[in-house]
């Protein structure tokens, strides 16, 4: 529902740019009370090893800065706040105003400031890592993201970037198609606090993002080098890890 009580009309679809920005920055201000409930349920808990994972492969120390950008309500920031102690800080950004707002109240020792991925607001190299989970495939502008990722970065820093990627074709190409498909929104849509809309949505987003070569091919674009990429459980999840020169 819209703000008015309308239902939201849909996402994917002709729409100019800003129109779908503001769409998706509604539905995850809709979702934020249930989404990390949700995500355990839907990946069986092993979002958090995921989270574990991308956070060692920033490669912090004491003393420096890292910017987790689309926070959501901040679990990856929260990943990464031993690794800059002590002496540095974690800075996460978003652009959903409720996700926010559960991030502060959970997670007090970590700034948290509404932003765009696309405009983000901090000076040239002022981070030492930039890492980004689970947000990319919504960026309207991947490319204008990852071109400001890498301005914020100093030289020598590390982007990670944590995804649902299609894993292989084959049997489980198609099990895990179902999976998305009709799987999640059905219990979505059941599940008090679920919303079965935005979980279609999810769902067209993983299909149609693009695999590990192309996303290595967007991050070399944008100046990255070098860059390494690895699929976790059972290849539903990519991990590419990559520096500014």
């Amino acid at each position: 529902m819209d703000a008015d009580g309308r239902p939201a009309p849909a996402i994917i679809g002709p729409m100019t740019d800003a129109a779908r920005a503001e769409r998706i920055r509604q539905m995850f201000d809709r979702i934020a009370p249930s989404y990390d409930r949700m995500n355990m349920l839907f990946s069986l808990d092993r979002d958090r090893a995921w989270r574990k994972r991308a956070a060692r492969m920033a490669g912090l120390q004491p003393g420096q800065t890292a910017i987790d950008v689309c926070t959501g309500t901040g679990k990856l920031a929260h990943e990464l706040l031993p690794y800059v102690q002590p002496g540095g800080q974690v800075i996460g950004v978003d652009f959903a105003p409720a996700m926010l707002d559960l991030a502060r109240k959970r997670y007090p020792d970590i700034r948290f400031q509404l932003g765009d991925a696309t405009a983000l607001p901090f000076p040239d190299a002022s981070a030492d890592a930039v890492t980004i989970a689970f947000g990319y495939r919504n960026l309207v502008d991947r490319v204008g993201g990852l071109h400001e990722m890498a301005r914020v970065l100093r030289p020598g820093g590390r982007l990670v970037l944590l995804e649902f990627t299609p894993p292989a074709d084959g049997i489980l190409m198609r099990l895990y198609r179902v999976y998305l498909a009709r799987v999640m929104p059905a219990i979505a849509g059941i599940l008090r606090g679920g919303d079965r809309d935005a979980y279609s949505y999810l769902a067209d987003t993983v299909h149609a993002f693009p695999r590990i070569d192309e996303v290595t091919a967007q991050l070399r674009a944008a100046g990255f080098a070098p860059i390494t990429a690895r699929r976790m459980t059972f290849g539903i999840v990519a991990l590419h890890a990559a520096r500014r020169p």
